[in-house]
């Protein structure tokens, strides 16, 4: 299956799209063997927040949290190799949402 996104999509009479363009995901501990899409996405063009790199080699510490453990990446989403370009897709069958209700005010 294509990746349309990885959040803010839009649902309309004819499917869905995305409208953000780009995907944004957490990047502590990252490696190639735990997120092959992620990390080959992190390129020139990507972002990187709150991480530690060597200023001589640039090579990023993936797995330092001296700052903060909320390190993040950012991307165009034709950076990961399965993207559906341009993001727009029929309904889908199924629909998963992630929810913190941390009040209890959602149905079970």
């Amino acid at each position: 299956r294509k990746l349309v996104g990885d959040d803010e999509h839009v649902w309309y009479d004819e499917g869905i799209f995305n409208i953000e363009g780009g995907c944004y995901a957490k990047a502590i501990r990252l490696s190639k063997e735990s997120e092959p899409d992620i990390f080959g996405a992190i390129r020139f063009g990507s972002v990187l927040e709150n991480v530690i790199y060597n200023p001589r080699t640039r090579v990023v510490d993936y797995d330092s949290d001296k700052i903060t453990a909320n390190t993040r990446t950012s991307y165009p989403i034709d950076f990961i190799e399965n993207s559906l370009i341009p993001c727009i897709a029929k309904h889908p069958n199924n629909i998963l949402l992630l929810t913190c209700d941390a009040f209890g005010v959602l149905p079970p």
